[in-house]
């Protein structure tokens, strides 16, 4: 059953994404571009951390780096700002400014998702609330990036990917409450016992 629902909800996540972004992308008929940095952030993002986490890729050595900086949200955070957010104002003073662009969104939108997504046996999974308080500071962050961004240059370039990316924060915020509460409701009945009749000792 766990099984399951481990593969029925990110089934459910990228369907909810397609069918958002691509709303969002038909009536706001942004330039192609937006689409290319959506698809990177929403979608093969994400989409190659479970692939690796479905082969256990991170036993490999060479991958270790990536778990440790994945366990740390406040870095995590800053490498998703400035590789998916300030790049996209930053890089396009630079030659290739769209390849640039698109490498270090794809840097900032692994990380980003890393420490939401990345599983292996050998490491615990950040707890609901720390998931919780991670995902509230990057959408604050993803949020006031683009307004201030947008009164500054005077322009909404990323209209698109903006709305697109509240869309999915919502549903992925969404997602994780309800798993919170499934949780929750598994109690654990030693612990309760201890609490209002001493366990007894074998």
């Amino acid at each position: 059953m766990k099984v399951y629902k481990n593969f029925v909800l990110p089934f459910l996540l990228y369907s909810l994404f397609i069918l958002a972004a691509s709303a969002i992308h038909y009536l706001l008929s942004p330039p192609p571009f937006q689409y290319v940095r959506s698809i990177i952030f929403f979608g093969l993002a994400p989409a190659l951390i479970l692939y690796a986490n479905d082969k256990q890729l991170w036993f490999r050595f060479s991958l270790r780096w990536v778990i440790k900086v994945s366990r740390r949200p406040v870095l995590s955070s800053i490498l998703f700002v400035a590789g998916a957010l300030v790049s996209f104002d930053l890089a396009f003073h630079l030659p290739f400014s769209q390849y640039v662009h698109l490498f270090l969104l794809w840097f900032g939108s692994f990380f980003y998702w890393a420490h939401l997504l990345l599983q292996c046996s050998f490491i615990n999974p950040p707890n609901y609330m720390r998931r919780f308080l991670y995902i509230m500071l990057t959408s604050l962050l993803f949020v006031l990036y683009h307004e201030a961004s947008s009164y500054f240059n005077g322009v909404y370039e990323s209209e698109a990917f903006f709305y697109t990316g509240v869309m999915i924060m919502i549903i992925q915020l969404f997602a994780l409450i309800m798993q919170w509460a499934d949780a929750e409701k598994n109690t654990d009945p030693v612990n309760v016992k201890g609490y209002f009749k001493s366990v007894s000792k074998n």
